[in-house]
């Protein structure tokens, strides 16, 4: 039998892998993706009533979500405030890596990616957590460092 820790990893990888892919072939649709143009948003009487319902149908997808937070244990754990926060940092980050994703390919990007969320969670959790690590830890940490470099430098 699969231990289940693993066939959450194994679905993570597979999930988060297609995902990637899909995210990448869509950024080669779409020439030049910046911050400054994901930021561009024009206010119209066209573009209002849609925006309104877009925060109208977020808040009210919160509002139902946490009110199933006592019935249903999904409902609970992702309407919980700071795993909700959370998540939808995680979403902001991956919608904000379409842009180093529209300049270079989806294995240097992610590689990149990956490495440096290593060293700054890994520092962030030795701040907040106290967490502690073995030098070896410590060791594949530095060995992300380096990946950094190798990886970014063009």
């Amino acid at each position: 039998m699969v231990d289940p820790f693993w066939l959450s990893v194994g679905l993570v990888v597979l999930v988060g892998t297609i995902g990637g892919v899909l995210y990448k072939y869509g950024t080669n649709q779409i020439p030049g993706i910046t911050l400054d143009k994901l930021t561009q948003i024009e206010l119209s009487t066209q573009t209002i009533p849609y925006l309104a319902l877009l925060l109208t149908s977020v808040a009210l997808f919160f509002f139902a979500g946490y009110g199933l937070r006592d019935r249903i244990f999904a409902a609970n754990y992702l309407f919980y405030p700071v795993i909700f926060l959370g998540l939808i940092m995680f979403l902001l980050g991956r919608f904000l890596t379409g842009i180093p994703l529209s300049q270079r390919g989806l294995g240097q990007v992610t590689a990149l990616l990956t490495d440096l969320g290593i060293v700054t969670t890994a520092f962030a959790s030795w701040i907040i957590f106290k967490e502690n690590f073995s030098p070896r830890t410590v060791a594949g940490v530095a060995l992300g460092l380096v990946a950094i470099y190798l990886i970014g430098e063009q």
